[in-house]
């Protein structure tokens, strides 16, 4: 039997969002609890140094099973572990990225030399700024917003694990040029709900968004033709 995919939820490196409530919990317990239906094993919660003691006690009350650490301590823990299976990495601030999705992603990623990136098409319109003027329009075909999660590919991980080269997990901008260097990455395109959060105005936006979802599929579906009608 092969080993199980151990799962890392990364909080550290940005500031207190991570904290901002959505649906009356903090965002990063919704990431968590999708990370731990997903299947992903071991898990461990990477965080800031101010915010251990903190994020202890709130993962301990929600009942969940992950350990805490700050700093490099996820990576010291990894490295004491089973890693031939490769990592799954979760954002905090993607706390509506679904398990199905992870667990989608994870069982997925069936090559051991291929790591994964979830990605969302961009939407906004993206100019070319030359000397503070507005040059030109960049086709957006060509671009895609990286949300989570990522799949640090068996062979990268080992090799990483063997150097000691810790992922930069705090910067999935970073991480995708350090997936890149090592090795081949496969795009994956996530859910909607899976977009990632910058600020309180776009946690306001996913929670909208997400209770308009929900109230759309409680609502029954009504019989156009009217009754009676065959």
């Amino acid at each position: 039997m092969s080993a199980a995919m151990p799962g890392v939820l990364a909080m550290a490196g940005r500031d207190g969002l991570p904290f901002a409530s959505l649906h009356k919990a903090p965002l990063y317990l919704h990431a968590l609890r999708s990370l731990a239906a997903s299947g992903a094993a071991e898990l461990v919660v990477a965080v800031d140094v101010a915010d251990l003691d903190r994020v202890v006690r709130e993962v301990r009350h929600a009942g969940l099973d992950a350990e805490v650490r700050a700093g490099s301590g996820w990576w010291d823990d990894l490295q004491a572990r089973d890693t031939s299976a490769g990592l799954l990495v979760h954002d905090a601030l993607c706390p509506l990225a679904s398990a199905d999705f992870l667990r989608s992603v994870r069982t997925g990623a069936d090559r051991p030399d291929a790591s994964v990136l979830a990605y969302r098409p961009v939407t906004d319109t993206v100019k070319t700024v030359v000397d503070s003027r507005i040059q030109g329009t960049i086709d957006r075909e060509g671009l895609a917003a990286l949300v989570s999660p990522a799949v640090i590919a068996p062979d990268v991980l080992a090799a990483a694990v063997a150097a000691d080269e810790r992922p930069p997990v705090d910067d999935f901008a970073r991480l995708a040029g350090w997936l890149r260097d090592r090795g081949r990455v496969e795009l994956v395109r996530a859910p909607s709900l899976a977009r990632r959060v910058d600020d309180a105005s776009s946690v306001n936006l996913l929670e909208c968004v997400d209770e308009l979802a929900r109230r759309t599929r409680r609502e029954p579906v009504s019989d156009a033709a009217g009754p009676g009608t065959r």
